[in-house]
């Protein structure tokens, strides 16, 4: 704006202003108050246009010109410029601009340019490329004509230039509107005409009505003037081909796929669109499935109507991904029932965006039956009926769930939880596809084997190492008790049974209560032995003059068993005042040479005679290497040497390094590379990565079969994830990952380093 200004105030055809000095309204160029910086043209032509440029121009209530008196028709640009049209009465003077807080009076006066006038324009009504006539006076000072919308023709254009006439051809471009002559000055002369011209557009009596219409048909319309037109515009912007006859009555083009319903217009080159036709596109009609119900994964199913030409795709239930269909005609269609569909409404999709929905059913397990009933806790039930094959999973209570193993069509068998209520139970089966079918209830009896009747607390910590204590039923068979698979010893007394907690005991364990007549697992939390802290050292031993303490070197100590960032801790008493110097260096055995880096040469005068020593991969490398550990220095007892360090609870479960480019597929643990079945919900999965690029990647975790999708909560992929990536195995995903053979791991950019388990 200020680069503005200077042109304006350095121009000809401009005047300076005078300055409100209202405390109320600042003066400051373009920043608040009320202010007029500029106006102009100056000389001005009557009944042109005059601007006001300035601050707060919005404010601007009345505009006084000399002879005119006040003009309130102003035309508000923006909150700096204001225009007005010049009465034929003005006269020259200084022009005073008013507003609800005083008056601004111009510095200069205004003057005014010989009278140009526009007596007449004609012809009135126009086709682009006809010549028009604009007759007037003074006119040879106009140098450009600006029709509707501002499409503006020099006067090195027109076909005839004098003082009273000028001839000219409308631009394609042209508008109906008023005709603009102008100087062509920094900020020009606007004279408008006063009457309108009538630009001539392609027209149709009225819009033609296109309903059922289909896509690829053939479509004329006529009308007028259609050689005007320069693009045929669909309901959705799109634009198609056409073609014009040569009497310019007639225009031909063809429904496109995407057609959808709405107007069609035409669009010549001045860009006003004009409707010719309006279209309800043709839909299927009156569609049924066959069949339409009990249909499954990888069956055949034909939809049957009208227009059923114009599907290009169905949508299953539950299935994300949209169908083709395999055969096509004008009375059916052909689609595969996708892995995964579920009950509900198809979407038939068609290449204009509308749709049409077909309701379908899947196949359910009917007539079910329990068998024994009732039947014993922790005994085995076999559930009977018809359609079973593609059970998954069996659900008591609502709440526990077990997995069902190899169903077929009229029988599976499970074991029953111990830990559900003797009674009534709910039954639910959940389907390969995600639906759950309600299958009433079963009537459960207690066990018949040892089984439990009060287990730990939530409140109850079980830690790995200790012991714990359950309440249990039908003692006299009790044989064993295994925590996690193993044998572990226990104390029975009467109904009181004490289970000895191994300390490699992860977070996720279970025990079992072996029988004479059965068996009965149930899963525990253990707050793992993760950490491992003992004394290798504990005397005292003198040290005046840089003796050695050697009794962890030469095999006294294994170092070989201690992981990189173990902790070692030693304590000692200095043998000098508090205020002397004092010290302790650790060397390794051979030579007595110093440990590598973070280890300094030595550490002096040690707070509280503590020194902790993180020891690293390469310190421990050459404390193993040198055949261990010299503790040397100077004037001080050693007390006690320790050592600790944290287990860690991840399992390695892949680390052969791979890069992923374009979706490529890591198939490791898949097909057989791991047993997903010995893994429990709540176990967490670990990727560790590192990204190929700087910016966007991301990592997606399928099953082997078809590479589909896990279930909820696992996303389609993780886009550049924090790392490691942790992802939480529930139920759900370890038995997708047990029936669809596996895990792939694919995705875009980055190096796989290794996979661990927790």
């Amino acid at each position: 704006m200020a680069s503005l200004m200077a042109c304006l105030l350095l121009s000809s055809g401009f005047a300076l202003t005078s300055c409100d000095d209202d405390d109320d309204f600042g003066t400051n160029q373009y920043v608040g108050g009320i202010t007029l910086n500029v106006f102009g043209p100056s000389p001005v032509a009557r009944g042109g246009e005059l601007r006001f440029l300035g601050s707060g121009m919005n404010k601007i209530t009345s505009v006084t010109l000399p002879g005119a008196g006040d003009i309130t028709d102003i035309q508000v640009i923006s909150p700096e410029e204001i225009r007005i049209t010049v009465p034929q009465s003005a006269e020259p003077g200084y022009v005073v601009l008013h507003h609800a807080k005083g008056d601004i009076t111009t510095k200069t006066l205004l003057t005014f340019t010989e009278p140009i006038s526009i007596e007449s324009v004609a012809p009135l009504a126009v086709k682009a490329g006809d010549e028009v006539t604009i007759k007037g006076d003074y006119l040879n000072l106009i140098h450009e004509i600006i029709f509707t919308d501002d499409v503006a023709v020099p006067e090195t254009e027109f076909t005839a230039h004098s003082r009273y006439e000028i001839k000219l051809h409308v631009p394609a471009e042209a508008q109906s509107g008023k005709i603009i002559v102008s100087d062509a000055a920094e900020i020009p002369n606007y004279i408008y005409s006063d009457d309108e011209l009538v630009v001539t557009l392609p027209s149709v009596e009225k819009p033609v009505d296109l309903t059922k219409a289909k896509p690829g048909d053939e479509i004329k319309i006529k009308g007028k003037d259609f050689d005007l037109v320069k693009k045929v515009v669909m309901p959705n912007g799109d634009e198609v081909e056409f073609t014009v006859n040569e009497a310019g009555d007639e225009i031909t083009f063809i429904l496109p796929a995407n057609v959808s319903d709405g107007s069609i217009r035409v669009v010549p080159a001045s860009g006003v669109e004009v409707a010719v036709a309006t279209i309800g596109v043709a839909l299927p009609e009156d569609v049924v499935a066959d069949p339409a119900e009990n249909i499954w994964g990888g069956d055949v199913i034909k939809l049957k109507g009208v227009n059923m030409e114009l599907v290009t795709s169905v949508i299953f239930p539950n299935v994300a991904d949209a169908v083709e269909p395999s055969a096509k005609s004008a009375t059916e269609i052909s689609v595969t029932v996708p892995e995964g569909a579920q009950s509900g409404n198809l979407i038939l999709n068609t290449g204009s965006g509308a749709t049409v929905e077909v309701a379908v059913s899947t196949l359910k397990p009917e007539e079910v039956a329990f068998d024994p009933a009732p039947a014993a806790l922790a005994g085995t039930l076999t559930v009977k009926g018809r359609n079973l094959q593609n059970v998954t999973t069996i659900t008591f209570a609502g709440t526990t769930a077990v997995e069902v193993k190899n169903p077929t069509a009229t029988e599976f068998s499970v074991i029953v939880p111990a830990t559900l209520p003797a009674g009534d139970n709910a039954v639910e089966l959940t389907l390969s596809n995600g639906e759950v079918v309600d299958c009433g209830n079963v009537a459960l009896s207690a066990p018949e084997c040892a089984y439990a009747t009060v287990l730990p607390g939530e409140d109850v910590e079980i830690r790995a190492g200790e012991t714990f204590v359950v309440t249990i039923a039908n003692a006299g068979v009790l044989t064993g008790v295994k925590v996690n698979g193993q044998d572990v010893q226990y104390i029975l007394n009467e109904n009181t049974l004490v289970i000895q907690v191994p300390k490699a005991a992860g977070k996720k364990s279970s025990f079992t209560l072996v029988s004479s007549n059965g068996e009965i697992s149930y899963d525990i939390a253990v707050i793992p032995a993760t950490h491992v802290g003992m004394t290798i050292w504990e005397g005292m031993w003198q040290n005046t003059g840089w003796a050695g303490n050697q009794d962890l070197a030469w095999g006294g100590y294994d170092w070989s068993q201690v992981p990189a960032g173990a902790t070692l801790t030693l304590y000692m008493t200095p043998t000098v005042a508090a205020d002397a110097w004092w010290c302790v260096s650790l060397r390794k055995a051979d030579g007595w040479a110093n440990l590598p880096d973070p280890i300094p040469g030595q550490y002096d005068n040690p707070e509280g005679g503590v020194v902790a020593v993180t020891l690293t991969a390469d310190v421990l490398a050459d404390i193993v290497n040198g055949n261990g550990l010299v503790i040397t220095g100077s004037e001080f007892v050693l007390n006690k040497v320790t050592i600790e360090w944290e287990i860690s609870l991840e399992t390695v479960i892949w680390n052969a390094g791979w890069t992923c480019t374009g979706w490529g597929g890591n198939q490791d643990l898949a097909w057989g590379g791991y047993d997903w079945s010995t893994v429990k919900p709540g176990q967490i999965l670990r990727f560790y990565i590192t990204p190929t690029v700087s910016d966007w990647w991301c990592i997606s975790l399928r099953h082997g079969d078809g590479w589909g999708n896990l279930p909820d909560p696992i996303p389609a992929q993780y886009d550049t994830p924090s790392l490691p990536l942790e992802v939480t195995l529930t139920a759900d995903v370890i038995n997708d990952l047990v029936q669809n053979n596996g895990l792939v791991i694919t995705g875009s950019e980055f190096q796989l380093d290794k996979v661990t388990i927790e």
